[in-house]
């Protein structure tokens, strides 16, 4: 199993935002960090990627077949809930949306509680969703994206809103659902020491095309981040993870 993504072009106005993007075949289980600029297109990617399964079905490929809607789990950059129900609920609403007749409510409750409490946020089943903290939005939107078990993954910014405890959580989390159910992850991200301490591969996007694409410890190098952020760093290893040290310059 794996997932082809081709030919993706976005424009917006004049503006070319994604120039005919191809990515590498994504296998089953494997974890791919999308990093660049902020404006090289990595939210517009996700964002598109959902948009094009119903005029463009042969563009984004499960299995060589069209990639289905109710296959993917999405958790968008701003992922705040405007609506008077409980995160419960929330799920529960999750769980039936694709379906033409209501599981039994006890069932999605129960399954709903079992998520929240692997996730370490059962706490939250009874409060209400406009009530979130913008971190606890955070992690409500993954259950919300993980609770029909979908067999791609996109994540926009995941841990933009956590501290470092729930950052590691929620990647700890995503880690593990992926070794169990070779789900394929895309992860817009934009801290690079948590890509090189999660991703399998990283994707690299500058100027709207795919600059780079490769193993973390072949990819990001102090000579891409400098061709790609203008920052000079180094790379230096602890217990033989790779760290990016970024060293103090002016920003003009």
């Amino acid at each position: 199993m794996s997932l082809d993504i081709k030919n993706i072009s976005v424009t917006f106005g004049d503006q070319t935002v994604l120039q005919d993007l191809t990515l590498p075949t994504i296998h089953n289980g494997e974890m791919v960090a999308l990093i660049g600029r902020n404006g090289a297109g990595k939210s517009t990617l996700l964002r598109q990627m959902t948009m094009l399964l119903k005029q463009y079905p042969e563009q984004i490929q499960y299995a060589h077949t069209p990639l289905q809607l109710n296959d993917i789990g999405y958790l968008p950059q701003e992922h705040r809930i405007h609506a008077n129900v409980t995160v419960l609920e929330l799920l529960i609403t999750t769980m039936n949306i694709h379906s033409t007749s209501l599981i039994a409510k006890q069932e999605c409750a129960e399954l709903g509680l079992l998520l929240l409490q692997e996730m370490g946020v059962l706490h939250l089943a009874n409060k209400q969703c406009m009530d979130l903290s913008g971190g606890e939005s955070q992690m409500v939107g993954l259950a919300q994206a993980l609770i029909n078990n979908p067999k791609v993954l996109l994540l926009d910014e995941p841990t933009s809103a956590l501290d470092m405890q729930n950052q590691l959580r929620l990647l700890n989390f995503v880690r593990a659902y992926v070794e169990r159910t070779g789900a394929c992850v895309i992860m817009v991200i934009h801290d690079l020491n948590l890509a090189l301490q999660y991703a399998d591969n990283i994707a690299v996007l500058h100027q709207g095309e795919l600059f780079d694409y490769g193993a973390p410890n072949h990819t990001v190098t102090p000579e891409l981040i400098w061709d790609v952020f203008n920052v000079d760093a180094h790379i230096v290893k602890v217990e033989n993870t790779p760290i990016v040290v970024m060293k103090t310059q002016n920003v003009h």
